[in-house]
Parts: structure tokens; sequence; C-alpha cells
């Protein structure tokens, strides 16, 4: 059962988050909008490496300690957090790769917090634990900015880059699990390939991204539904694609020498 505590920090977060990204909305200039993505991007990544700080200034010895998953990308939302960072930062918003790349953030970002923010207890007094729940707060933010900030666009095509993400995820998830074996450590479970997470253990890796996908599946049919015209659905036409490979454009030569599109 949620605890109180839990109960309320679900609800003002959420609705904090909610007064922040509908403020944002209202930012129309690019440079804004990539200034305030790179504030979101950086607080998760403040916070979750925080507590190496403040342990190195509380300990009496002066040495800080850092958690595994403050060192190596072990869980989805580790992997998320370092990728919108890197989103944040990339130079050129409008490239394709771009937006092959902020559409796996976008949705992994999402998925990722608000699992985190309905199962994992807060305890706000204790501040490696709260931490993280501002962390992934910041994490949710900044990834439904991708959305909201138009760097995004919903559709059902999605499910062609989220994949290709999930891909990219059993590949880190096994970089880390051999230098953990090569140097000697017990597994991580990194990126949820040995078992499931902890509050549910059943859950196999396959089955978490296949949820994923389906979620992605259900919601973008719904948003095409109430957003779009009939014609213009998924099942209609396929121009969706055009957001992440525009067509080549040909050039002819018309009859005074004029190039055209």
């Amino acid at each position: 059962m949620y605890s109180l505590e839990h109960i309320l920090y679900i609800v003002i977060s959420l609705v904090v988050i909610g007064l922040v990204l509908f403020a944002g909305h209202f930012i129309k200039n690019k440079m804004w909008k990539n200034i305030f993505l790179l504030f979101w991007a950086f607080a998760c990544f403040f916070f979750h490496i925080s507590t190496m700080y403040t342990t190195f200034f509380t300990n009496g010895t002066g040495i800080g300690n850092a958690y595994d998953n403050q060192l190596f990308p072990i869980y989805f939302c580790n992997y998320m957090m370092y990728l919108l960072l890197i989103a944040s930062l990339w130079t050129n918003k409008e490239s394709k790769f771009f937006k092959i790349f902020a559409t796996f953030v976008a949705y992994g970002g999402t998925f990722g917090a608000l699992i985190t923010l309905f199962i994992t207890p807060p305890q706000i007094g204790v501040w490696a634990e709260f931490q993280a729940a501002l962390s992934h707060s910041c994490l949710l933010t900044g990834s439904l900015w991708l959305f909201v900030g138009g760097y995004v666009k919903i559709s059902v095509y999605n499910l062609v880059p989220y994949t290709m993400g999930l891909l990219s995820c059993g590949v880190v998830g096994g970089v880390v699990e051999l230098i953990f074996f090569l140097g000697g450590k017990p597994s991580p479970n990194a990126m949820y390939l040995v078992h499931g997470p902890a509050e549910m253990p059943e859950m196999q890796w396959w089955m978490i991204a296949l949820l994923m996908l389906v979620i992605i599946f259900a919601f973008t049919t719904l948003w095409e539904r109430f957003t779009r015209k009939k014609e213009d659905r998924w099942y209609k036409t396929a121009k969706d694609l055009e957001w992440y490979f525009p067509p080549k454009k040909s050039k002819k030569v018309a009859e005074g020498g004029e190039k055209l599109d």
C-alpha cells in the first residue's frame, strides 16, 4: 500500500511538473527551449550524483561514497539520464538522427521516471533516497519537454526508433555485466537482463520491453484518433516516417535553366 508521504509526493510532483511544462509551452525562442531542456537534464544528473558530495563533506575522513549506479548505467533510468544529457547538449537538434535519438529518450525517460515515481517511496527524511525521487522528477520533466517543446512528434511510427533504443539497452547492459564480471564483482543485474526488478522479480526484461511497445502503440493510436483526421492516421498513411527519413529532393531543370525542387 502507498504511504501518505508517497501519495503526497506523487501528487505534488505531477502537479509541479504539469505547471512547469505549461509555463514552458509559452517559450517560443529555440535557444531558450534548448536552455530549458539543458536545465532539467543537468538537474536530473546533479541530484543523481549529489550523495557523492554530501557524503564527502559529512564523512569524517573526507571521503565520499559512490553507488554502483552512479558510476555505471545499470538501470534503465540511469541510461535515460545520460541520454537526456546528450540530447540537451546536441548541437543540431534539427537533424534526423537527433529526432530518432530524442524519440527514444522522450518515451524511455517518461516510462522510467513514472515507474519509479509510482513504485519507489521517496523517503523524504533520508537524502540518499530522496535525491533519487527528485532526480526522477527532473528526468520526467526533461523527457516530457521533448514532446511539449516540439522536439519529438507523437506518432505510432515512434515504435521504430524506440525498438532501436531498446536494443541499445541490451548492448549497454551486456557491457556493464561484462565489466563487473571482469572486475570480480557480483552481477549488478544491468538493464534487468538477469532477473526482474525487486518489486516485480517475475517480470523478465523482454516482458518489460514488450509491455512498453504495447503501451506506446495503444497510446499513440488513441492520440491520433483524437488529434488527426481519419485519412491522416497511421493505418492510412506512412507520412510520419518522413519525420525521421525525409524524402530526397529531386532537382529538375526548367526551360529557363531554373532548378526546381
